[in-house]
């Protein structure tokens, strides 16, 4: 292991992850990571006083999307036949 390795560990290993971090994650902003929040569409947790985002949290809201998105497709495709 280098000092780099113990210095900047590894982001998958990461359990939880501040708004901001979780934001970048996704490539969305600040703004609107805490809207997903307010509307209970990615989940988060206090820790303190701080509001945290459990990795799985961001890859359950990823697979949401994603089924959303091939079920809207399927639906459309439906529409045109």
């Amino acid at each position: 292991m280098t000092a780099a390795d113990q210095t900047h560990p590894n982001e998958d290993s990461r359990l939880l992850y501040s708004v901001a971090e979780a934001a970048s994650q996704l490539g969305i902003g600040r703004t609107y990571m805490f809207r997903l929040i307010a509307t209970g569409e990615i989940e988060s947790i206090k820790v303190g006083k701080l509001r945290k985002i459990p990795r799985d949290a961001l890859n359950s809201y990823v697979d949401q999307q994603r089924q959303g998105h091939a079920a809207a497709s399927g639906t459309e495709r439906q529409s045109r036949s």
